[in-house]
């Protein structure tokens, strides 16, 4: 008697693909804590970001006017295991990084890929060099590709009918946490929603199993929600100033298309165009033809709000994805598909791994990657002489060091009362994090969420600051005394500044700290 042919698509086993994919993962893993521990001895230093979400880690929350809370939690834990050294901090990252590898792996597995086509596919996610450069720091984006794929990849077996309908719990958990993570999973949400609906897997949206998913979706949302509500909706608010501001670049459909192009890096883009219309138009992607609708959607929606360019980036694993599935079945010779995946890891060393991690001394990067402009790929206004992700890991000790400098000058009766303001949450991180070691006081900013941690109880009788004028503090300052310049050559271009000290304020913090807010 014959068998009636398997509903779905012949797979290798399991095993071997999670063995294939564990060690993608523990090689990206090596990559990133080996340059990290390079670029300390290079003189790379945390990274911007990394010091906030280590002050907002110490402060842990269920929200914050900029983020949601769990990297902050991330920071804490990290800091608690492992200590404060940059390398430290950033285990995570690094092992969410190889986790988004080894999921394109799975995701491939799933779409029916051979072992082949997965090393394709987790060659060239490897190589794209905006995931790279997310994942070698502390940092929210590193994990939004886990929760993303995660949650699809959930979607996709239960589409095909491979998998249970209580899988929509695992669903609800990798979307909900992937909200409390970051709030651009709600846009992603939307897409895939909007994905579902545009395709025949519709149907599986209606049933209990996905309401009992996506009611837990929302509960592990809810803190956040509450959070914001019971402060007037900062991140709102902040995104409304972002808008109205010219901080960021606002590129055409076609412009922002090519910048996905260019982070994602030039070669790989037959692989995941072609997974674009694989997945659209092919027989044997039927069954997951809303991921090819999710992605259109989500693109759309990211040109019509003139995002950056890498918020589209969690999305493109299942893009890699099917690809390298579609790859496979076109090439029946896994000689050539590792050649291909070979490429892949050539460009990852030579050129993505060079241009995005810090192995170089800056000269050296200079002269190395002159041929490639990697600074004209830039998603804000703000310039700097290497690429910002690279940039803003330098000046932070020499800056917290002329503070030290100045605060330990003053007299013992005015330094008692002295206190340090600064412009962004960047300069008064790192001197809340690098100053107790030089024995400076804790910073106060308007900026982001240190303008919710208040002004300390300082009057603004005696304070230090770095700006860029003078004239920019007379207003509310009855003295300004110039106390030279703060100067490196490889930082950020808007932090080449000037230390002042302010004196008598005209109207204390207490009465007047709403002025100092600057959300965006």
């Amino acid at each position: 008697m014959s068998q009636s042919p398997s509903p779905f698509p012949a797979r290798s086993s399991l095993h071997s693909a999670l063995a294939l994919a564990g060690s993608f993962a523990a090689f990206i893993f090596i990559i990133h804590f080996l340059s990290s521990l390079w670029g300390i001895h290079l003189g790379y230093g945390y990274f911007r970001d990394e010091m906030y979400f280590l002050m907002c880690g110490r402060r842990l929350a269920w929200g914050y006017v900029d983020q949601a809370p769990l990297v902050a939690l991330q920071a804490r834990i990290a800091e608690t295991l492992f200590g404060i050294a940059p390398t430290a901090i950033r285990t995570f990252s690094f092992l969410a990084h190889g986790a988004t590898v080894g999921l394109t792996g799975l995701l491939t597995w799933q779409l029916g890929g051979r072992r082949a086509a997965q090393f394709v596919a987790m060659s060239a996610i490897a190589a794209a060099p905006v995931l790279l450069g997310t994942g070698s720091y502390l940092s929210m984006n590193s994990f939004e590709p886990c929760f993303w794929m995660g949650a699809l990849f959930v979607v996709l077996r239960i589409a095909e009918g491979s998998g249970s309908p209580r899988a929509w719990l695992l669903f609800g958990l990798l979307a909900g946490l992937g909200i409390e993570n970051k709030h651009s999973t709600v846009f992603f949400l939307i897409a895939l929603l909007i994905g579902l609906l545009l395709s025949p897997q519709r149907r599986i949206l209606f049933t209990r199993s996905c309401l009992a998913g996506v009611t837990l979706l929302l509960l592990l949302a809810l803190p956040n929600f509450a959070w914001q509500w019971a402060h007037q909706f900062p991140t709102y608010q902040m995104l409304n100033a972002v808008a109205h501001s010219d901080k960021n670049l606002r590129l055409p459909p076609l412009a922002f298309f090519w910048e996905q192009i260019k982070i994602l890096l030039y070669t790989t883009a037959p692989l995941w165009i072609g997974g674009i219309f694989w997945l659209a138009f092919a027989r044997a992607a039927r069954p997951w033809r809303f991921a090819a609708f999710t992605y259109l959607a989500f693109l759309a929606t990211m040109m019509a709000l003139h995002a950056k360019d890498y918020y589209l980036a969690p999305i493109y694993p299942i893009l890699f994805a099917a690809g390298a599935a579609a790859l496979g079945q076109y090439i029946r010779r896994d000689r050539i598909l590792i050649v291909i995946g070979a490429q892949y890891l050539l460009g990852l060393i030579f050129f993505t791994g060079p241009i995005t991690l810090s192995v170089l001394p800056p000269k050296t990067y200079l002269a190395y990657t002159a041929p490639f402009a990697p600074t004209s790929s830039r998603s804000e206004k703000y310039t700097s002489p290497l690429p910002q992700i690279l940039s803003d890991r330098f000046g932070w000790t020499d800056m917290v060091q002329g503070f030290a400098a100045r605060y330990n000058a003053l007299p013992p009766d005015v330094r008692s009362h002295t206190g340090i303001l600064c412009s962004n949450y960047g300069e008064a991180s790192a001197v809340d994090i690098m100053g107790p070691q030089y024995g400076l006081p804790p910073a106060i900013s308007g900026h982001q969420n240190y303008f919710l941690w208040g002004w300390k109880g300082y009057t603004g009788e005696s304070m230090l600051t770095v700006g860029n004028d003078a004239r920019d503090y007379t207003d509310r300052y009855a003295e300004v005394i110039d106390l030279g310049p703060f100067d490196n050559p490889w930082t950020m271009d808007f932090e080449h500044l000037h230390y002042f000290w302010l004196r008598h304020r005209k109207v204390p913090f207490a009465a007047d700290w709403p002025t100092v807010k600057f959300w965006g």
